[in-house]
C-alpha cells in the first residue's frame, strides 16, 4: 500500500476525519478503525500519511494535546489547500473511480468447473463470509452521527446484501437444477 498522501486510499477518509475536528495521529487511527473496521487500518501508516499530507500542505499542527502519563501529541487540522484537495478528491473519485474485478468474479466465471454438488456448498461459505462482514458494518454503524457521515458504509452494505440474495438465487437454481452444467472438468 503506497504511503505516500498523495496514491494511498486512506488519504480520503483521513482528510474527511479532519474535516470533522482536528486530530492527532493515533487519534484518526482510532477513529479510522472504528468507523471503517473493514479496512484494518495500521497506526504507522496513519502516522507516514499525515506526515506526508502536512509535508503536501493539506493539514498543519494546531497545538499539541496531552492526557495524563501520556505522551505529548501534535493535533493537526485540515489547511485551506487541504479542503480543496479533499474537495476535488470526492468530485474526481464519485466521477471517476473504476468498477474494480473482484476475484470472486473471477471465479465465478468458472463455477462450472465445480461439481454441481459442491458449487451450492461453496457458494454458502462465500454467504456465512457475507454474512460476517455484513454483520461487522452494521455493527460499525454511530446512531449519533448523521447518516451522510457513512453514506459509503450504507453502499457497501446494499453490495453485500445485493451479492448475498443474487448467490441465495443462483443456489436455488443449482439446487433445482434449472442451471445447465457442463460435463466434468468443462466449463
Amino acid at each position: 500500500m503506497p504511503l505516500t498522501a498523495v496514491d494511498n486510499p486512506l488519504t480520503l477518509r483521513l482528510l474527511g476525519l479532519l474535516v470533522e475536528q482536528p486530530m492527532h495521529p493515533y487519534a484518526l487511527a482510532v477513529a479510522l478503525n472504528e468507523r471503517y473496521p473493514y479496512l484494518h487500518a495500521k497506526n504507522g501508516s496513519v502516522y507516514t500519511l499525515v506526515r506526508s499530507m502536512a509535508e503536501a500542505g493539506w493539514v498543519a499542527p494546531t497545538g499539541v494535546e496531552q492526557m495524563g502519563n501520556r505522551p505529548a501529541r501534535t493535533v493537526y487540522a485540515l489547511t485551506d489547500q487541504g479542503w480543496d484537495v479533499f474537495q476535488e478528491r470526492v468530485r474526481r473519485q464519485i466521477r471517476e473511480a473504476k468498477v474494480t474485478t473482484s476475484a470472486f468474479v473471477d471465479a465465478l466465471a468458472y463455477l462450472g468447473a465445480l461439481d454441481r454438488a459442491e458449487a451450492p456448498r461453496v457458494l454458502r461459505g462465500r454467504l456465512e463470509s457475507l454474512a460476517e462482514r455484513i454483520a461487522e458494518l452494521e455493527g460499525a454503524s454511530d446512531p449519533g452521527l448523521p447518516e451522510i457521515t457513512m453514506i459509503e458504509v450504507g453502499f457497501v452494505l446494499h453490495q453485500l446484501r445485493a451479492e448475498a440474495e443474487w448467490i441465495r438465487a443462483l443456489i436455488a437454481r443449482i439446487d433445482l437444477g434449472e442451471l445447465a452444467w457442463p460435463a466434468k472438468g468443462r466449463t
